[in-house]
């Protein structure tokens, strides 16, 4: 009887501080994102909008960055990871939804 005691002990302080292990960290949003150009075509522009108000510009490139360059902008306004992304190079353009909160920084490539 005593031995199932000890047994029932044992799992319930197992159980205790596996509950009480620490929570993970809520993901913090960037107050910068880098971007980095590697292709050969000048990228001509790039804005960086919340993902849930796409209209609402956190971020803009001031300039051009030549091929093989990068440059780092300032967010503005950052709550939570999520944005959407858009870029024009000389030739072409597009946009994606990005996650910055892990790794604020957005590579472009061929």
């Amino acid at each position: 009887m005593f031995r199932l005691f000890l047994v029932g002990a044992a799992l319930a302080l197992a159980a205790s501080s596996a509950s009480a292990a620490p929570k993970a960290k809520k993901p913090k949003p960037p107050s910068s994102v880098e971007i980095q150009n590697q292709r050969a075509a000048k990228l001509d522009s790039f804005t960086l909008a919340a993902a849930d108000k796409p209209e609402k510009i956190v971020a803009k490139l001031a300039k051009p960055i030549a091929g093989g360059a990068k440059a780092k902008l300032p967010i503005k306004g950052a709550k939570g990871c999520a944005y959407v992304a858009s870029w024009k190079f000389e030739d072409a353009g597009d946009q994606a939804e990005v996650d910055l909160c892990n790794d604020p920084k957005v590579v472009l490539t061929d």
